[in-house]
Formats: C-alpha cells, structure tokens, sequence
C-alpha cells in the first residue's frame, strides 16, 4: 500500500471565481479547456486556474492565471480556501486554492490558447455547467458570498 502513495506527484495551483455586478444581476466568469496539448475543446466549463511558479504567492498566481485564462483583470475580494482532487491521467494530487474576484478590465478574447472559450454566466446558471465535484464545492463557497453581494 505504501508503494502506491508514492507513485502520486502532488501538484499546487490556484485561481478564481471571477464576478461581476451587471444591471441587478451577478455574472460569474468560467472557461471551457482546450485538449491536452491545445487540441479540440474538452466540452466542459471550469474557473481559471493554474500551476504557482516556484517562489510565486498565491494570491499573484491566482490572478495571473485569471489574466491568462480569461483576459480579464480582476480584484480579489475574499480567501474560498483550498480543494483537492485526484488526477488520474497523470497521477497527481492536486490543491487548488481558489479566491473570490471581481472583475475590474479586460477583454474575453484576449485569452491564451489553452483556453477554448471564455463566456459569462448568470449566477443561477453556473451549477448546471459545473461537471467537476472540486469546482462544485469551491462554488458552493462563493455562491453563499454572492448571494449577499
């Protein structure tokens, strides 16, 4: 038993879920992934995250990857902690550490190739496109923010 726990790499990113305040209603930023090695679109939406770079703070990795992800600029307004999930394909245990951010500036088409695309959602739609148990809980935290923004 001891030989499998070692064979799992442990991987540590962070991101957010981006909202903005339009007209009365919250909107919540999510991406759908292209394939590994930027191939088709995976067919699921996600929050922008990515890998912390050596040395990298949390909170700057958060906000860049959402920069990278999604070509918007945003404002972090509260810590939603931390998920874990395992990844099997490559045998990884990851944390994700996540934060609430609001949008500041920014062009959705202004996002990197490892992103298919980028869309805004009502608030009350985003649980119907999360596929992911982790995304799913880190939503659970900021939709009880949300609800009072």
């Amino acid at each position: 038993m001891a030989e499998d726990k070692k064979k799992w790499k442990r991987e540590i990113s962070a991101g957010g879920v981006v909202y903005k305040k339009q007209k009365g209603q919250i909107f919540v930023l999510m991406i759908m992934p292209t394939g590994r090695k930027y191939g088709p679109p995976e067919g699921y939406w996600a929050f922008p995250k990515g890998k912390i770079d050596e040395g990298e703070d949390k909170r700057h990795a958060a906000l860049r990857e959402v920069k990278e992800e999604t070509g918007v600029q945003a404002k972090i307004m509260e810590d939603l902690s931390y998920v874990k999930f395992f990844r099997n394909y490559d045998q990884t245990l990851k944390f994700v550490h996540y934060f609430l951010m609001e949008y500041a500036l920014g062009k959705l088409a202004d996002h990197d190739r490892e992103v298919a695309k980028v869309k805004w959602f009502k608030l009350s739609e985003i649980e119907s496109h999360l596929k992911w148990p982790a995304d799913k809980e880190v939503f659970e935290r900021a939709k009880k923010i949300l609800e009072n923004v």
